[in-house]
């Protein structure tokens, strides 16, 4: 598959140096001689050159702030930080073959051996931190994200990104992707390092976003005669569990601002995976989520079980959440899946009760389920049968896909969806893109869901949609 548009140069990308060029983001000679020898062993390679400089430890948002219209994905956990700016390298798929089709295009991908000083011993463990990652993620199923507003995302995308920023911890580092005709241009390439030395050098402040003008919040009344259809399907054993997710709109006095949100979503939910991702063209999917979907290390596989919510008001809600009969039976739908589905592959561990998790707003059942591989699979072949749990879609599956496809009024697109990252040794994690919601100019599109089964009343399922909305209105301004 052909690259996608390159990363053509700070200034077609409205990179914000306002602040002004920090000393420290100088060009120093040892980047320049590094910079130097990756492009020289760059154009005597097949396929693409990776060259990594040490970096200054930043927030993502930092980063997307300076190029804030250039292509980009961003992953940041407790653990590690993921920023991709510009694409060297892109990878599509479509229909059920999706993944399939992108795990192909990555083993068809030649990278070298990772460029760096001559001060960095080759052994330095820091130094496993700079290897190739790709980032991206998946549509909620083939074909929910062919029309506005994820014009641009498609069924499956990922890219190698030109520049990617990854921190782990103390440790941190600048890591250029170049092939052989990239690497003639030696002076865009000392001058993209420069101005991303100022990027990573120069303070970053959020700022609010501008005003609210309104909140469309939808057919109310047409999802709650939603939620009936779906308990009078599992009331005939046509199927035990739906997940019935609405959409908000939110119109803003001007456009929304990414890096904002971004920061913000870090300030509020620093116990959640804050996700963006902005293909080449379209808009910018934002996310602040609880629940990882699987993350696979060596043999290691690890996912989250999390289904049964309950609004954290008082400590009493642990106890109530905990007691609650219709909560654990909708928890463990999603645990007897995922450790189907992995004890297929390996030997399954799973705790014998689940505990609670704690978030701004809302309390979650949480089970973490790990399984240790019989043989080796790439993170996003386990993802594909995996997803979507049942703590996003349903079970039967195809039932409830069926019936979201069929129902809902507006596409899922990435919503619920596989995002995050991979190696080209098939390690990587992805989150599943709930919380979230998509800004596209002067307005910010908004999901959320509720799992519904036996026993679900519409009016306390509705309560639950609009106290998960409450993680991204708050972080628009629009809520405490």
């Amino acid at each position: 598959m052909k690259p996608a548009a390159d990363l053509v140069g700070p200034e077609s990308y409205a990179f914000d140096v306002s602040h002004g060029r920090a000393p420290e983001a100088r060009r120093s000679s040892d980047d320049a001689a590094v910079l130097d020898s990756g492009l020289a062993a760059a154009r005597q390679a097949n396929g693409l050159t990776a060259i990594a400089f040490p970096a200054p430890i930043v927030a993502a948002s930092a980063i997307i702030a300076a190029w804030r219209a250039a292509p980009a994905v961003a992953w940041s956990s407790r653990d590690l930080t993921i920023v991709g700016i510009g694409v060297a390298h892109e990878l599509r798929g479509s229909g059920q073959a999706r993944c399939d089709e992108i795990v192909a295009g990555a083993r068809r991908l030649a990278i070298g051996e990772v460029i760096v000083s001559a001060a960095v011993a080759k052994g330095d463990r820091k130094l496993a931190l700079a290897r190739p990652r790709l980032l991206g993620g998946l549509a909620f199923t083939p074909g929910a994200a062919d029309s506005a507003p994820w014009t641009g995302f498609g069924d499956a995308w990922f890219m190698l990104p030109r520049w990617t920023y990854v921190q782990d911890g103390a440790s941190a580092w600048l890591v250029l992707a170049v092939d052989a005709r990239d690497a003639r241009d030696a002076k865009r390439w000392h001058d993209e390092l420069a101005a991303f030395r100022v990027a990573l050098a120069n303070h970053f402040a959020a700022r609010p976003q501008p005003p609210m003008i309104e909140i469309d919040r939808g057919d109310v009344c047409a999802w709650r005669d939603q939620v009936r259809e779906i308990t009078n399907a599992i009331a005939r054993g046509e199927c035990e569990k739906v997940v019935a997710a609405r959409s908000a709109v939110v119109t803003l006095g001007g456009e929304a601002r990414a890096a904002d949100l971004l920061a913000e979503l870090d300030a509020r939910h620093e116990d959640c995976v804050r996700l963006l991702v902005r293909p080449p063209a379209g808009g910018t999917l934002i996310a602040a989520t609880p629940e990882r979907l699987v993350r696979v290390d060596g043999s290691t596989v690890a996912c989250d079980a999390l289904a049964g919510s309950r609004a954290r008001i008082d400590n009493a809600d642990h106890a109530a959440l905990l007691a609650s009969t219709k909560d654990h039976r909708e928890h463990e739908l999603v645990v007897r899946a995922i450790a189907s589905t992995l004890a297929e592959l390996g030997d399954v561990r799973v705790p014998e009760a689940p505990g609670i998790r704690a978030l701004r707003h809302v309390l979650h059942l949480h089970t973490p389920i790990t399984a240790k591989l019989r043989s080796p699979h790439h993170v996003l072949e386990i993802a594909a049968r995996l997803h979507p749990t049942p703590a996003v879609g349903g079970t039967p599956t195809q039932f409830a896909t069926e019936w979201i496809g069929s129902r809902e009024t507006s596409q899922r697109g990435w919503y619920a969806s596989p995002v995050g990252w991979f190696d080209l040794e098939g390690n990587g994690e992805l989150a599943v893109a709930i919380r979230s919601g998509v800004l596209i100019g002067e307005h910010a599109h908004l999901w959320a869901g509720a799992g519904i089964v036996a026993g679900s009343d519409a009016d306390r399922e509705l309560a639950e949609t609009e106290l998960k909305l409450r993680a991204m209105l708050g972080a628009l301004g629009a809520a405490a």
